[in-house]
């Protein structure tokens, strides 16, 4: 009897450390181009990890020809950003563009090319990665977020607006979306418009430019 009350109080503690202990969450979304179509595979990879106090937004974006192309962006709870990088084959080279971001201002590594800013961190902070999942707007809410470039030190503005709710059928399920719209400050005719499910994960977008248009439509979640 005192064995197994041992072995139930170990059991015990056991699910109390791991229900106290730290959480982590993952939530990934596959979208591809419906229009216009493209030969040959090409998918884009979303991943939200959340785990340690931090967001980390993964892309992966697997071209017609077969190659890749690497981003990651991660932040702090409040969508103060940390750091940002870009990889992939363009210009006859592999390249890597990587931004650390601070309090004291930002510094780019462009492959061998180092740049800094003094810039602090709370300049680029971005609330809307925290919409829907862990925050959540008021319709026609609007926010300017400034962006630095990954490759120079030069900044712009994109305007986002929460325009409401609808409901899709995507990768086939029947789902409710928040429709979100994004206006880059100081340009006329672009825009893309994403939409958003419950758990703040883009499953459709759309983009216009002043002479085409694409839309990517979700594939796969998990």
């Amino acid at each position: 009897m005192a064995m197994w009350s041992d072995l139930k109080l170990a059991s015990l503690a056991l699910l109390a450390s791991l229900a106290t202990g730290p959480s982590i969450s993952i939530e990934t979304r596959t979208l591809a181009p419906v229009a216009p179509e493209e030969k040959g595979v090409h998918l884009i990879l979303n991943q939200r990890t959340v785990a340690e106090g931090k967001i980390i937004l993964m892309s992966r974006t697997i071209q017609p020809d077969g190659s890749v192309f690497f981003s990651q962006r991660e932040y702090k709870m409040d969508g103060t950003p940390v750091s940002s990088w870009q990889e992939g084959a363009w210009s006859n080279r592999w390249n890597r563009f990587e931004t650390r971001y601070g309090s004291k201002g930002a510094e780019q590594h462009i492959n061998e090319k180092i740049n800094k800013t003094t810039l602090p961190n709370r300049t680029f902070r971005d609330p809307t990665v925290l919409w829907f999942w862990r925050t959540r707007p008021k319709v026609n809410e609007s926010v300017v977020v400034t962006y630095l470039a990954q490759n120079v030190i030069e900044t712009s503005q994109i305007r986002y607006t929460y325009e409401g709710d609808e409901e899709m059928t995507l990768a086939g399920r029947k789902v409710k979306v928040h429709r979100v719209r994004e206006d880059p400050v100081g340009t006329q005719g672009v825009y893309t418009t994403w939409w958003y499910d419950d758990q703040g994960m883009g499953v459709k977008r759309f983009h216009k430019t002043t002479q085409h248009e694409y839309t990517d439509d979700l594939v796969a979640w998990k």
